[in-house]
């Protein structure tokens, strides 16, 4: 039996995109706690924090356009 899902990519599916979409969010508040309040050296906190910050946004990004996000391209991850 066909059914309509098997032709989507896993990536398009709604319950994905509100998973990513939400863990999107996740990594955003995680990005600026560091960056604002992490206890290490200002260039660590900076730089962690910003790329954290931008992996979140791409989810949410990926989510809203039903794209693969750049975490999940990595592929499986141990």
């Amino acid at each position: 039996m066909n059914h309509r899902h098997d032709k989507q990519p896993f990536y398009s599916r709604k319950g994905y995109r509100i998973l990513t979409g939400a863990f999107g969010l996740f990594l955003i508040g995680v990005g600026v706690y560091a960056v604002l309040l992490a206890e290490t050296s200002p260039n660590i906190r900076l730089v962690g924090g910003a790329i954290i910050v931008l992996l979140g946004g791409d989810m949410i990004v990926s989510a809203c356009k039903a794209t693969q996000s750049w975490l999940s391209k990595l592929g499986p991850l141990p």
